[in-house]
């Protein structure tokens, strides 16, 4: 009989979800400090269901009923970031309905081209006490756009096909800047065959105009075999820095350790931005961070044990608890640390970060046979839930991309308490939820 995580693993060529560990080279920085903030047990939770028509688990409509309004089956991921007053959501690998308003709304449907799949909206909501209701923006016929990033000519400059996407985003000086994550070397592969994995991330400025979805390509900001910042999260810091936490792709998608890098906020705009990016190679006796120019220097923040495991993931400033926190989807599964979405924290962008917490794992918080599909199959024969459609009834849900809705969180300083919200995608069904923790300060 195979155990859960053996059959999960069996999935590593079918969807990055599921993508095996591997180990990587000696840690370059201090060990993970003890945690002194600490996960509240049973306090993650979903909202609601994000994106598509119904929601699965409850058999009723969802607040952005996705295909009726936008055209749109479903979507993966999810990064929020704030942008011209509004909180603005990154979302990969979206799916058609074939018609809308008695439109063809297929993939390769004009306005549609098929190395573009992907979908941007935005929202005025300013809590999560309900589901927020998104606005995408549209195409000629109404439905989702895709958005394109295209060079000074106005030709496309990237693909945005499988598993090639808007990944991570920040507003600097009014302008809304977007890492996408692009160069599959299989841009066209469909589960449940091998899925491929982006190698390249370059940096796109918004062209401020919500009938097109254009994004202006500025430069690259990570590529090559050896690429560090493919997956990405972005913060900004009360010194005039913009830091940037990086996982690998390709061959090392979900199986990578974390970089740091960062650069001045308003070099973010200029067409040689990545030329003032500097790279974290380690601290000095005084936990002052020590930095390169050449990407290839970047250094481990940390190692997972028993592989390194990072792929998607977020980080914010939790002014509640006064720390970096950090959220990204492990498949290590230790009586220690189970599968599932880590935490880390730390004081400074750089670390030291704390050891990790798994804030959600899918059997002991409630997710497997609620809103994630349980596989049928020689362990679980029995169904436990509807949530799959036949041909998926023994492809196993997941729990990945956990990024931050920074405007939701909340909490007592006074306290050393938190309430922070982030988007989950959940693979099987293929859409995303919104989940709550609770985080406080050790007594």
């Amino acid at each position: 009989m195979k155990s859960l995580l053996a059959v999960l693993a069996s999935l590593a060529l079918s969807h990055p979800a599921f993508a095996a560990d591997q180990s990587s080279t000696p840690p370059s920085l201090p060990a993970p400090l003890a945690n002194k903030i600490f996960y509240v047990p049973g306090s993650s939770q979903k909202i609601c269901q994000l994106t598509g028509e119904e929601d699965r688990q409850f058999h009723r409509p969802t607040v952005n009923q996705t295909a009726t309004r936008f055209g749109m089956v479903s979507a993966d991921n999810g990064y929020s970031f704030e942008h011209n007053g509004k909180l603005w959501f990154l979302f990969g690998d979206a799916r058609p309905i074939l018609r809308f308003h008695s439109k063809r709304n297929g993939p390769s449907d004009p306005p549609r081209v098929r190395d573009y799949n992907d979908a941007i909206a935005y929202t005025p909501a300013t809590t999560a006490s309900d589901c927020p209701k998104l606005e995408f923006l549209r195409n000629q016929i109404g439905a989702y756009s895709n958005p394109i990033v295209v060079d000074a000519q106005r030709r496309p400059a990237i693909r945005l096909a499988t598993n090639e996407s808007p990944d991570s985003g920040i507003e600097v000086g009014g302008k809304a800047y977007v890492l996408f994550r692009t160069d599959n070397p299989t841009p066209h592969s469909k589960p449940p065959g091998p899925l491929g994995f982006p190698t390249r991330s370059v940096v796109g400025v918004f062209q401020e105009n919500l009938d097109t979805n254009t994004w202006l390509y500025l430069y690259d900001f990570s590529k090559g075999p050896n690429a560090k910042f493919i997956q990405t999260a972005i913060g900004r810091a009360d010194d005039g820095y913009l830091y940037f936490w990086g996982a690998q792709g390709g061959d090392l998608y979900r199986k990578s350790a974390p970089f740091m890098a960062r650069m001045r906020a308003d070099a973010i705009g200029r067409p040689d931005g990545a030329q003032a990016l500097e790279y974290l190679t380690g601290v000095d006796a005084g936990e002052q961070p020590r930095f390169a120019k050449l990407e290839a220097d970047a250094a481990p923040l940390f190692h997972d044990e028993p592989n390194d495991c990072m792929g998607e993931h977020g980080v914010e400033w939790n002014r509640f608890v006064k720390r970096w926190v950090m959220l990204y989807n492990c498949l290590n599964d230790t009586p220690e640390h189970p599968r599932g979405i880590y935490m880390r924290v730390a004081q400074k962008p750089w670390g030291p970060w704390s050891v990790p917490q798994t804030i959600f794992n899918p059997i002991r918080d409630h997710g497997y046979c609620y809103f994630i599909h349980r596989a049928v199959d020689a362990r679980n024969p029995k169904k436990c839930d509807d949530l799959a459609a036949p041909i998926r009834e023994g492809v196993p849900g997941g729990d990945y991309g956990p990024y931050f809705i920074s405007r939701f969180t909340s909490g007592d300083e006074a306290q050393g308490m938190s309430t922070f919200y982030y988007v989950m995608a959940t693979w099987n069904p293929y859409t995303q939820v919104i989940m709550k923790t609770m985080i406080q300060s050790s007594p």
